[in-house]
């Protein structure tokens, strides 16, 4: 049988009888983020009362900053709300019709005619263009970072020859490449990101000549689904 001295006795009822310190350190913490909490709710402005119920109700909920549900992965259920969302917001600026939005088994894709992003024959993104995806970019952001955005270019037949883009591979590149620029800059880590030009080599209308092969397509797959 282990035998303890009077000193390591001493020490260990000591430790004993000082347990109760965590507890009450608990307890004093607690009640001081409530007394914040009182201080904001009675003598804060309107704006601060806002945001702390916001905040509360975020983190009573399992919620972030889009309202999109859920801290696991992206999974079917996160996908779906951003598609709803990102749906709402076409209709909101009457682009439901200009903008294809389709739900994949893999995640979700976002068609653009390319006269919504850019002017022709360049790769500027305009202010409309931008102001669409930062909106996207911000829902994206809500999103646990478990998903890969692939943004595809692509072209009509039509040759083009320019000092920058001597031809479509060049244009369609650069047109992905701004996307990619553009929500990297919202946020995404760019490891996450993929700029991927295809020039004219996959047209909608079989024969590649029509205005609606110059598209920008941005697929946005979550991991657990693949690519």
């Amino acid at each position: 049988m282990r035998r303890y001295s009077r000193t390591a006795i001493a020490v260990i009822k000591k430790r004993e009888f000082e347990s109760w310190i965590y507890s009450y350190a608990d307890l004093i913490t607690n009640l001081l983020a409530l007394f914040i909490m009182l201080l904001i709710v009675s003598t804060g402005s309107g704006n601060s009362k806002e945001k702390l119920k916001k905040g509360l109700e975020a983190y009573v909920n399992g919620t972030n900053k889009t309202g999109i549900v859920g801290h696991a992965g992206t999974g079917a259920s996160n996908m779906d709300d951003l598609h709803q969302m990102i749906a709402d917001y076409l209709n909101k600026i009457g682009l439901a019709g200009r903008i294809s939005l389709e739900r994949t088994k893999t995640g979700i894709e976002l068609t653009f005619e390319s006269a919504l992003l850019f002017a022709s024959g360049t790769a500027d993104i305009d202010a409309s263009g931008v102001e669409i995806l930062n909106h996207v970019g911000t829902l994206l952001n809500g999103l646990p970072r478990k998903f890969i955005v692939d943004a595809e270019g692509y072209a009509d037949n039509r040759p083009i020859k320019s000092p920058r883009y001597p031809s479509n591979w060049e244009l369609s590149s650069a047109r992905a490449g701004a996307v990619v620029r553009l929500l990297e800059a919202q946020g995404i880590p760019g490891s996450r990101l993929r700029a991927i030009g295809f020039g004219s080599t996959r047209p909608l209308d079989g024969h590649g000549d029509s205005e609606i092969n110059r598209r920008v397509l941005i697929r946005i797959n979550s991991e657990e689904g693949g690519n």
